[in-house]
């Protein structure tokens, strides 16, 4: 007796083939079982120490947050032998959490208050090439790298410095106040016909600031004495 013929349908071979990449699957699976136990061990332990490293940075963070806090807090108590104790120890200790950062401006400010030029300069800079994110504090970075060139009687570069860390705060009031300390410089360093710029554009730009007003009394004196140096 003839037994009747099956008929192979388009769900028949999906199923078989489904079945037959099932068992390849298993097979490939039994061959490498050892391969694969190391593998997800290695992942797990990837994770680990990828946890670890941010609950180390975390607590990083939070010690350089709290001595930074604690020396900014000297600092505004004009302690500055203390201050430079806890900023050191948070800018020193914990990399480059944004704490640590804060601290490295903070001792720009400090060492220059000290005295210690040089040193204040170093600070500065380094906060801009490891940490200079932040505008507001980028530019005043860069306006204490004026500072102390200007103490070191590099009173063109300090200009610029000062040019520059306005450009940062284009916009802002602060730029008003940096582009006056521009125009100064430029002064000491016998350059009034670019002082006289920064003033007239102090004036069109921030005509509202008090910077503008000074501006217009160091040009009108300028004027009387016929464009000679008056730091």
């Amino acid at each position: 007796m003839l037994r009747p013929k099956k008929h192979i349908t388009r769900q028949k071979i999906k199923e078989d083939k489904f079945v037959t990449q099932t068992l390849k699957t298993i097979t490939w699976l039994k061959k490498n079982q050892r391969i694969l136990t190391w593998a997800g061990v290695g992942v797990v332990l990837v994770g680990i120490i990828l946890w670890g490293s941010v609950s180390a940075r975390r607590a990083a963070e939070e010690e350089a947050s709290l001595l930074s806090l604690m020396g900014g807090y000297a600092l505004e108590q004009q302690d500055l032998q203390q201050a430079r104790t806890f900023l050191l120890q948070a800018a020193e200790g914990y990399g480059r959490v944004p704490s640590a950062g804060r601290a490295t401006f903070m001792l720009g400010q400090v060492f220059f208050r000290l005295g210690a030029i040089d040193t204040s300069q170093i600070y500065f800079q380094r906060y801009l090439d490891r940490f200079g994110k932040v505008n507001l504090l980028k530019s005043a970075a860069r306006a204490g790298i004026s500072a102390c060139q200007e103490e070191q009687g590099n009173f063109l570069a300090a200009a610029e410095g000062f040019e520059e860390a306005a450009r940062i705060q284009d916009g802002h009031s602060g730029a008003a106040h940096y582009l006056l300390q521009a125009a100064r410089c430029y002064r000491l360093a016998s350059n009034i016909p670019v002082a006289i710029t920064i003033y007239e554009r102090l004036k069109l730009e921030y005509p509202e600031s008090a910077e503008a007003d000074r501006a217009a009394i160091e040009t009108a004196q300028l004027e009387l004495e016929g464009g000679l140096n008056s730091p």
